[in-house]
């Protein structure tokens, strides 16, 4: 019976669980370079989205890390009447400000990845500007966003642990006096 319980939880807790990197929105294949990037949250969301890039040799497929990428967006669609707000350190950034991907953003260090505002759902373009080895080009990634979820919709697993521990706790004291 605990073997249950064990294989329940995990599996259960596995729904949860994150990867570095998000969703693929693209692939570039230029210059010799392949850039594969990742957006999160999935699917894409007004609010701040998280972009990560991965370079590889195209001739190798071994990973370049001493490539310059530097990402910005811009709203293709008509404005929306109902702009989303964005946390104190992403409003401050206007929406086409050239922002550098660093390997210091994800946890894997193969990764290169940066923070960029969506402000509004609707049509927008992912520009990326590579540079390496004395090589640069630039590129653009077409992006569908939504609009940002309901708070209480992107909370809840966070906001539900406690009441299932006070649950779980209780059941446990009730089987142990049996």
């Amino acid at each position: 019976m605990r073997r249950f319980w064990t294989c329940a939880v995990i599996l259960m807790s596995s729904a949860f669980a994150r990867a570095d990197g998000g969703t693929m929105v693209g692939q570039i294949e230029r210059e010799g370079l392949r850039i594969s990037v990742f957006a999160a949250p999935a699917p894409l969301r007004a609010g701040v989205l998280d972009v990560t890039f991965h370079v590889q040799d195209l001739a190798s497929n071994l990973p370049v890390r001493d490539a310059g990428i530097t990402a910005s967006v811009q709203k293709l669609s008509p404005p929306s009447p109902s702009p989303v707000s964005l946390p104190s350190w992403c409003s401050t950034i206007p929406v086409r400000t050239r922002i550098p991907a660093t390997p210091g953003h994800a946890t894997n260090k193969l990764l290169m990845g940066a923070y960029l505002p969506l402000t509004e759902p609707g049509r927008w373009e992912l520009r990326i500007d590579v540079r390496h080895e004395g090589r640069a080009f630039s590129d653009a990634i077409p992006l569908d966003v939504l609009p940002p979820l309901a708070p209480l919709s992107e909370w809840w697993p966070l906001i539900a642990l406690v009441p299932l521990g006070i649950f779980l706790f209780v059941w446990r004291e009730r089987l142990l006096r049996r």
